[in-house]
């Protein structure tokens, strides 16, 4: 977010429920389901509830509302907050654990590296839009930014000569993530032979990085379905997101032997433990070199 206050819970309600239906692509009935069991819950205060609230109104919920009723709501409760922490929209998740340890434990989805490079390949055209959305997703792989750390770049988000990229992550907090020379010579194209003639089209100037065909800040709808779109242009069997590219980012690194504390840098995260979700990785590549060389593997 551009401003280091919480926006309000409506609005932070606003941006789930259209991750549900772009990203996830929900049915109508199900994010609508989300949007009354969350609009119960944001409704006792005018704030975001801490832990104390979430579990208030859960046992309140229980004593006049079916078991499977109250089992949806911890859901949509549980992927509200780890959708706000994950995008950096809040510093903390206050509904961490509510379904319990075991179902907390879900590995991240990342493409292969044949299909991702299948999806970088997804727009070859020359049409201005074609070069946006190439640079945009060569950004997202090349750097592991989250959505909203991409609405956030800006012109000046780029260092010369050093090739790296300024990213502003959770908390107002600075990081500086190499951008690859392939991803680069794209954003240097899409900067030099399409960005101006977006931004002659509006009349508001703006800095950011990457512009609407009406030369206004892509929002995170419109970043999604440039990622959707480029999946079923090579027909992927399974749903696709930027977060999906995050992750997989993440886990090439890993199956590179990058390590753990390396791969916490480059993504942002404040604790090494919440990377740690990728140790799956090393342990499978650990496996796999042992299998190789040792003699009883």
């Amino acid at each position: 977010m551009g401003s280091s206050a919480q926006p309000k819970p409506g609005v932070l309600l606003a941006e789930f429920l259209v991750y549900l239906g772009a990203e996830l692509q929900l049915s109508a009935h199900t994010v609508a389901a989300y949007r009354r069991d969350l609009e119960a819950l944001l409704g006792r205060c005018p704030d975001l509830p801490d832990a104390a609230g979430i579990r208030a109104h859960l046992r309140d919920l229980g004593q006049d509302h079916a078991q499977a009723s109250v089992v949806r709501a911890m859901a949509a409760i549980r992927g509200f907050f780890r959708f706000l922490h994950a995008e950096g929209l809040i510093q903390s998740d206050p509904a961490e654990g509510l379904l319990g340890a075991r179902t907390e434990q879900r590995l991240p989805k990342a493409l292969g590296r044949a299909n991702t490079e299948r999806l970088l390949a997804a727009f070859p055209g020359s049409a201005p839009l074609d070069v946006r959305n190439r640079a945009l997703l060569e950004v997202l792989y090349a750097t592991g930014c989250r959505v909203s750390e991409l609405i956030g770049l800006e012109l000046g988000s780029i260092l010369d000569p050093h090739e790296f990229l300024r990213v502003i992550g959770k908390g107002r907090k600075e990081r500086l993530v190499p951008l690859s020379p392939r991803a680069r010579a794209t954003v240097d194209a899409y900067l030099r032979d399409v960005r101006p003639s977006l931004a002659q089209r509006s009349r508001r100037p703006t800095d950011a990085l990457f512009l609407s065909k009406n030369g206004r800040p892509l929002d995170r709808a419109r970043i999604w379905q440039v990622v959707r779109v480029a999946s079923q242009r090579i027909g992927l069997s399974v749903a696709c997101s930027p977060h999906a590219l995050r992750h997989s980012f993440a886990t090439h690194l890993v199956e590179g032997g990058a390590d753990l504390r390396s791969v916490q840098e480059l993504l942002g995260h404040a604790s090494l433990s919440t990377t740690q979700v990728y140790t799956h990785v090393d342990r499978d590549r650990l496996r796999s070199v042992h299998e190789r060389f040792h003699p009883r593997g």
